[in-house]
């Protein structure tokens, strides 16, 4: 009894030791879940403010959805390019490949700013910005604009001029249409619709203009919020399964927390398609290449369609 008793007495020691041991393995495991937690947080705000890739500002008008032939986006270029002659207005046509997830509204302003579109001091840049993929597109006014292209005529002409031509998938003669629509209108001769509404049907199309737009811009921010929280979601969950296990099996928590960071920035960064940045039109004119921006800037204004 006294022989068993002491070898009960030798084994309670090791016990304990292992219990030791498997709670700090528990709280090594808890901070290493709880680190990767706050720190892909962290990186998740930064990805969904972060600005989107933008296309290279290769002339008056960037067809990089190939929209155009190449004597159309000539002679398109001339005619921007008059404009800033007799204006100093700039308008640079683009046409994108896609928007990768991103709100046309937001996307518009942001690249109007990075291009710096229009010049400093007079912000007197217009973006014409068509994704065919999404079927969507906006007239982006710069500040130096908005009183002269205001956003209910913005509106006016994505409707009269660019998006019944869309519709029938006549995307060179929409372009055209709203370009020029909206030079006259910077020259001074407003862009007016095809009928003379009554002030009745004018609060009325007003008001279906407006549920309309504001129609289309939540269910744009929803899908674009879903597809970012959705891979959001899918990140994190690889970042603490990974980052618990590295870690955990390491005893080093800060081993899983490189790890799991690292996944979270891969899975958020993987969009499930290469987005390529191929130019489209190289056959601009030598003005149009060496075409730049003038430092303006942009707040917003313009006027959004779908079609």
């Amino acid at each position: 009894m006294l022989l068993l008793h002491k070898n009960i007495n030798q084994t309670l020691p090791s016990e304990q030791a292992v219990r030791k041991k498997e709670l700090k393995v528990m709280h090594t495991m808890y901070r290493t879940c709880l680190f990767t937690l706050l720190f892909t947080l962290l990186f998740a705000a930064i990805e969904l403010t972060a600005a989107p890739e933008f296309p290279v500002l290769t002339g008056r008008v960037v067809d990089n959805a190939a929209l155009l032939d190449p004597a159309q986006e000539r002679q398109l270029s001339s005619r921007l390019e008059q404009l800033e002659h007799e204006t100093s207005d700039q308008l640079v046509v683009v046409t994108l490949e896609s928007l990768e997830g991103y709100d046309i509204a937001d996307y518009g302003y942001q690249l109007g700013r990075y291009w710096g579109i229009g010049h400093e001091g007079k912000d007197n840049g217009i973006l014409l910005i068509v994704a065919p993929a999404e079927r969507q597109v906006r007239i982006e006014v710069g500040y130096g604009l908005e009183a002269t292209l205001t956003d209910k005529r913005a509106h006016e002409i994505i409707g009269e001029a660019i998006l019944p031509s869309f519709k029938n998938e006549n995307y060179a003669e929409g372009i055209f249409m709203g370009s020029e629509a909206i030079i006259n209108t910077l020259l001074g001769d407003p862009f007016v619709t095809s009928e003379h509404e009554t002030k009745d049907n004018d609060s009325g199309g007003d008001a279906l203009s407006a549920f309309l737009t504001f129609a289309f811009l939540f269910i744009a921010l929803f899908f674009r919020i879903g597809r970012l929280f959705l891979r959001f979601i899918l990140s994190t969950l690889f970042a603490l399964f990974f980052g618990v296990i590295i870690g955990g099996m390491s005893g080093v928590p800060f081993a899983g927390l490189a790890a799991g960071v690292i996944i979270f920035v891969l899975g958020m960064k993987f969009k499930g398609s290469a987005s390529g940045g191929r130019s489209v039109g190289s056959s601009s004119s030598s003005s149009s290449s060496s075409f730049s921006g003038g430092g303006g800037s942009f707040g917003g204004g313009g006027a959004s369609g779908s079609w």
